[in-house]
């Protein structure tokens, strides 16, 4: 009889060890649960929570901007509320100024891991006490939407007042257009009631109704979609190493995926876009060179203007000048 109390205690006393060794993480995107730009970080979630049960559990609390607005989620990373993101450089320069160079990478992410690029920009986040993890899109392109009585027939915005991100508001402005910057759930209504014009946004994660407010896409496409996965730093360098690895693979597997896949997917979305209605106004010969250098000389002096030490470095990195 001794001898079973005393075994049901060790058992027990093991299972109470095991349950206080799990590591518990707090997760949140930058983007609406469920919608594409947040699916492959939840898909990696629950891939780490399957392959990690007993080891590590990652709440997922959800995406911006149902847990408060997208530009305050990775401040709440770095403040230690939530302990992994997911997001896009421009919606966190109000934490690293330098975070709106990721959309202007003309290298892959393994040649910027190779240059030194990539240890040169997380050193830079490792200031905020941000660790960044991996990007987990890459290959697709911005592109300006317009509604059917906005076509245009040049690289010249006057007269258009355009649904803008921190992403591409400068580069909509230098060719003459107003901006208005709303959260990503008012880009239909504002479309519908005529406020807008137009939008910036990529081929792929177009929300249910954009398609009936939608007439034109302008093609080509600029800058490349950035999704960093990034961890508060504090918190990262406390795990135990086998969750890291477990986080850090995950993650990788992502870019990995990403790098191979992406470009092709854009095209295949683009086709079908056709396909179902969009018309494209295609910018060729001086006029694309016009247009993509528009985009990037914008994108760069933005980057220069606000972090003028380190922005000329990472274009060192980042650029295939």
């Amino acid at each position: 009889m001794k001898k079973t109390i005393v075994a049901a205690l060790a058992a027990s006393t093991l299972a109470t060890g095991a349950q206080a060794q799990e590591v518990q993480l707090q997760a949140a995107s930058c983007f609406p649960q469920g919608t594409f730009f947040s699916q492959r970080f939840e898909k990696m979630i629950e891939e780490v929570n399957e392959k990690g049960e007993g080891l590590v559990s990652i709440n997922y609390v959800g995406g911006a901007p149902a847990i408060g607005s997208q530009l305050t989620v990775v401040q709440k990373v770095a403040q230690g509320i939530y302990d992994l993101n997911s997001c896009t450089g421009s919606y966190y320069q109000n934490v690293v100024p330098e975070a709106d160079a990721w959309k202007l990478l003309e290298k892959t992410p393994a040649e910027i891991r190779e240059n030194g690029g990539w240890d040169y920009m997380n050193e830079i986040h490792n200031e905020k006490n941000l660790e960044v993890l991996s990007r987990h899109h890459y290959g697709t392109k911005f592109h300006l939407f317009l509604a059917e009585d906005s076509a245009i027939d040049s690289p010249d915005l006057s007269g258009l007042h355009l649904r803008t991100a921190p992403t591409y508001t400068n580069f909509f402005k230098s060719l003459g257009a107003t901006t208005q910057d709303t959260n990503v759930q008012q880009i239909f209504t504002l479309m519908e009631n005529g406020t807008v014009k137009g939008y910036g946004w990529p081929v792929l994660g177009h929300q249910p109704g954009w398609e009936t407010v939608t007439k034109y896409r302008v093609d080509p496409g600029f800058y490349d979609v950035d999704l960093m996965i990034m961890a508060n730093k504090r918190v990262w360098d406390g795990l135990p190493e086998e969750v890291q690895t477990l986080i850090e693979d995950a993650a990788l597997a992502l870019e990995e995926d990403a790098v191979a896949n992406d470009a092709a997917l854009n095209e295949q979305v683009a086709a079908k876009q056709v396909e179902n209605g969009f018309e494209v106004i295609e910018f060729t010969g001086e006029e694309r060179e016009q247009w993509l250098n528009a985009a990037r000389n914008a994108g760069w002096e933005g980057v220069n203007n606000i972090a003028p030490e380190t922005g000329p470095k990472l274009r060192e990195y980042f650029a295939n000048d």
